[in-house]
């Protein structure tokens, strides 16, 4: 019976129950969040929240550097404590991420200094980028938990946490009167952020020690020198994964109002939880993939991939055809004037829907050796999107910015998926489920790059 409950099956099954649990709470807290502040401000002041946060979020996701991405790529989870490599690694990422946390922090300071001066909103802008600050460690750290397999740590101290803190002291500073706009909300949630990252940074040094503050043996040189190659790309694939997240809602805070900012934030996030098994699959299944592609196992790979793209895509449509019945509700629960918005709700659920059709496509790329590709693919399509955006936007309004972010996903994803099977010879689409060389692998598999060892390939 112990030797059952301690097969890899069952540990894996155990670790996606948790991941797909603490994501799920995570999302339902995020909307108690959203839900305590789109009731207790103003709707201006609320759209303002919502503005700060999603620039506080897309600065956060730059600003770590890429160094989320190259922990889960190279760190190699089955050597000893203390090896020359990883350490090595993790020290290459502090001296990323201090840098970039270190700009962040000068901005906030500037913009503080110099927010009688600037134009509504952007006088609130200080507090957004001191936000990004802290966000970019704590995106680091939760990466660097998960190839641990500490799914716990890597997802309850943010993603439960934090949110269920920040809805109670929300909600406490306006019944006592404190919650002056979207300004303090946000300052509420920085602060409860920092104390949830401070905590996982203790257990980050009590796992890590200090060994990794020291200068790597030469020859590990060679390995530094493909890691800050790697993390240029890294970095440029961040930016647009920004910019693709929370483009939009900045947009429309800037140009159509904060009202509709507002609303746009709550139907994306509400669009969002049919994401939901795809960010447990990623979270889980990421490194158990990196694992099959650091031993060339290429069938066992595809078949992995072909198995948690299909449940993520068939629990996700099932998702949008429940959520399509109670749209209007749901809009109503958070705003009434939200619900006349409902047909941008279902657009924003296809989107949803898409992406978890090619399940982990985008991070089998990136620690693949396609950083480079995806890169200049991305940036392509991001050119015609801001095209997209701009013209569907003005003509469309919010039904046409989410029909532009729809079509730039799909493109991005599909562009992906083409370098999976031309490289590797892996298709990441839930249809691989269903295809004959599951069961035993294609005749001559293209062997997968080993993540640890091999440098960028476009």
């Amino acid at each position: 019976m112990i030797a059952l409950l301690r097969s890899p099956r069952l540990l894996e099954a155990r670790r996606f129950i948790s991941a797909f649990s603490s994501r799920f709470s995570s999302t339902l807290l995020s909307f108690l969040v959203l839900f305590a502040t789109s009731h207790l401000l103003p709707t201006q002041e609320y759209g303002l929240y919502v503005f700060l946060f999603s620039i506080g979020s897309a600065l956060g996701l730059i600003a770590v550097l890429g160094q989320q991405i190259l922990v889960v790529k190279h760190y190699q989870r089955a050597a000893p404590v203390g090896n020359p490599l990883n350490h090595a690694l993790v020290r290459v990422n502090f001296l990323w991420l201090a840098f970039g946390c270190a700009v962040l922090l000068v901005a906030a300071l500037v913009l503080w200094i110099l927010a009688p001066r600037l134009p509504s909103p952007y006088e609130h802008v200080w507090i957004a980028c001191l936000f990004a600050a802290v966000y970019a460690l704590s995106e680091y750290l939760q990466n660097y938990f998960r190839i641990h397999g500490r799914i716990n740590l890597s997802l309850l101290p943010r993603e439960i946490v934090w949110r269920v803190t920040s809805a109670a002291f929300i909600c406490a500073a306006a019944a006592a009167g404190m919650l002056y706009g979207g300004e303090a909300a946000m300052t509420i949630v920085t602060v409860l952020l920092a104390i949830a990252t401070a905590y996982q940074c203790l257990h980050f040094l009590k796992s890590e020690g200090f060994g990794w503050l020291a200068r790597p043996h030469e020859d590990i040189a060679a390995s530094g020198q493909v890691w800050r190659s790697e993390s240029l790309y890294f970095l440029a694939n961040n930016i647009l994964n920004a910019c693709s997240s929370y483009l939009e809602t900045i947009v429309i805070g800037a140009l159509l109002g904060l009202d509709k900012a507002g609303f746009y934030f709550v139907a994306l996030r509400i669009a969002m939880l049919l994401t939901l098994p795809v960010a447990a699959i990623d979270t889980v299944g990421i490194p158990m993939i990196a694992a099959r592609f650091q031993k060339k196992d290429t069938p066992g790979a595809q078949r992995l991939i072909g198995r948690l793209s299909m449940a993520s895509f068939a629990i996700s449509l099932l998702g949008a055809l429940a959520l399509a019945i109670i749209a209007p509700f749901v809009l109503y629960l958070f705003n009434e004037e939200f619900v006349q918005h409902t047909d941008v709700l279902i657009a924003l659920c296809v989107l949803a829907v898409s992406q978890a059709f090619f399940g982990p496509g985008s991070w089998l790329l990136m620690i693949g050796g396609g950083e480079r590709f995806f890169l200049i693919a991305r940036a392509i399509l991001f050119v015609l999107y801001l095209g997209l955006l701009y013209g569907l936007g003005r003509y469309g309004g919010l039904m046409g910015i989410a029909v532009a972010g729809l079509l730039f996903n799909v493109a991005s994803n599909v562009a992906a998926q083409r370098w999976i099977l031309r490289k590797w010879g892996i298709d990441n689409m839930a249809t691989a489920y269903f295809r004959p060389f599951l069961l035993g692998g294609r005749s001559k598999p293209a062997e997968p790059p080993a993540p640890a060892l091999q440098g960028s390939a476009g």
